[in-house]
């Protein structure tokens, strides 16, 4: 349904794209994640034909629209403002599209009615968008996609005008809508709950670049580079630097885990280095962090003073800075358990050796 191909985009001599090469079929809702900045609208834009393509190909029901019109693609657009004409009602703002494009009224009536219908906005229709509510607003605004019935709806961060709780409601019924009527949805968001929760296929980007393009499990499971496993996760996931040698190994240039001292972590430390002349990047999410001790010997073991406890109403985020030889070091892991812990407790923690996400720290990828 859509297939972008080599897509390069610049702004004066800033190139702002690189190389954007995707596939989507029909019925697949894709997120495309990514920070402020990133590029992510930019994107969105180009293929909506809002912006112009200064290299590639984009197509869109096996067609090339790189040269069309945005009124020639069969697209809709969600914007994250809305964009409602304040001086029409909320009948007017959403069937001007079809009114402009001299679509019947039977047709129009016909197609308004079903997504009245969907999005329970039947009591709004005679009334101005400064008249309701941003809920119903971002309601309005979907409707108003809704009733051209594209080959491809695209939505620019619609939700991050509203509250938490009316943000979750709306994540939840824009993503059953559109499984309703199965259809092709590209969504940007800075939001990776928004991503994980609602989407089949996630691109991430990063300064013009495709990260990963994947599931939202393999995503999440196993990022293919370290920026992809940074950004993603809430919290974040552990990470530290490690080098080593034939005596030590080194974490963050500053804990030192000795061959002699503590055989056990060293030994396990080594098994997962590829080349001990290299620096690597260790990383692990705070669930993947345990204070019970596994039932295989191949774990490793840090004892830590508790230096903050977050309460998250289900569970507790729990900041732990490492002991080394009784002294407190730069080095910090976070991870998540059910019993509330006290600030300045020591603990033990234990990791299970397999759970490690490992990257070179010159080119940050996933080791295999």
């Amino acid at each position: 349904m859509l297939k972008v191909e080599g897509l390069n985009k610049f702004y004066t001599k800033q190139q702002v794209l690189y190389d954007i090469n995707f596939s989507i079929d029909r019925g697949v809702f894709l997120a495309i994640l990514g920070p402020s900045g990133c590029g992510k609208t930019t994107l969105l834009r180009t293929i909506a034909g809002l912006e112009e393509a200064d290299m590639g190909k984009i197509f869109i029901n096996n067609k090339d629209v790189i040269n069309l019109h945005p009124s020639k693609r069969n697209i809709a657009m969600v914007f994250q403002s809305y964009a409602l004409y304040p001086h029409m009602t909320v009948y007017d703002n959403i069937t001007i599209g079809l009114r402009i494009k001299n679509i019947k009224k039977e047709i129009i009536q016909e197609r308004l009615n079903k997504v009245v219908s969907i999005l329970n906005i039947g009591d709004i229709l005679n009334k101005k968008p400064t008249e309701i509510s941003g809920g119903q607003r971002q309601r309005v605004a979907v409707a108003r996609a809704l009733v051209k019935e594209p080959d491809l709806f695209l939505f620019d961060e619609p939700l991050s005008n509203l509250d938490a709780l009316l943000r979750e409601r709306a994540r939840e019924e824009i993503k059953r809508i559109l499984l309703d009527l199965n259809a092709t949805t590209v969504y940007v968001t800075h939001d990776q709950i928004e991503a994980l929760t609602m989407a089949d296929m996630i691109l991430v980007m990063n300064k013009g670049k495709i990260m990963q393009f994947d599931t939202p499990e393999n995503i999440y499971n196993k990022p293919l580079n370290f920026f992809t496993a940074s950004f993603v996760g809430i919290p974040q996931i552990n990470y530290f630097y490690l080098k080593s040698n034939e005596q030590s190994v080194i974490i963050n240039d500053s804990f030192e885990i000795t061959k002699n001292e503590n055989l056990q972590n060293f030994s396990e430390f080594q098994k997962l280095l590829k080349n001990k002349a290299k620096e690597y990047i260790f990383a692990i999410r705070p669930e993947k962090v345990s204070l019970t001790k596994s039932q295989d010997l191949n774990f490793i073991t840090f004892e830590g003073i508790v230096k903050l406890v977050e309460n998250l109403g289900n569970q507790y985020l729990v900041n732990l800075s490492i002991l080394n030889n009784e002294n407190l070091t730069n080095f910090n892991l976070r991870f998540l358990i059910n019993t509330n812990l006290k600030r300045n407790e020591k603990v033990t923690i234990y990791i299970n050796p397999n759970n490690f996400l490992i990257y070179y720290r010159d080119t940050e990828e996933l080791i295999d």
